[in-house]
């Protein structure tokens, strides 16, 4: 099955790109390619970057946004269950928290 997992900040880190974070981030992304469950990945925008470049439009059926959090970005997964994908969420070297999403499948 693929998941999306998205990768939301809580806005906590304030370590200004450290070594041992970049370290941790290709670590991980090892882990899932060695393991045969990466499917692809990507990084977001910083927030005043997609201010100045997006448009947010609102719908009747709009969840309220999230505060203090920014969707930093994802990783696509294919796995074998729910339980593994919530196994990748759960190492992912991340200052706040992962949302695990299937993919319909048609």
């Amino acid at each position: 099955m693929k998941v999306m997992l998205l990768m939301w900040s809580d806005g906590s880190y304030a370590g200004g790109d450290a070594d041992e974070d970049y370290a941790a981030w290709m670590e991980y992304e090892k882990t899932l390619r060695d393991d045969g469950v990466f499917a692809g990945a990507g990084q977001f925008a910083e927030t005043d970057e997609v201010r100045a470049t997006t448009t947010t439009i609102s719908t009747p059926l709009a969840d309220p946004p999230r505060p203090a959090a920014g969707l930093s970005g994802y990783y696509l997964v294919d796995v074998a269950d729910a339980d593994a994908a919530e196994d990748y969420a759960r190492r992912a070297p991340l200052y706040g928290y992962v949302e695990v999403r299937p993919i319909a499948e048609y």
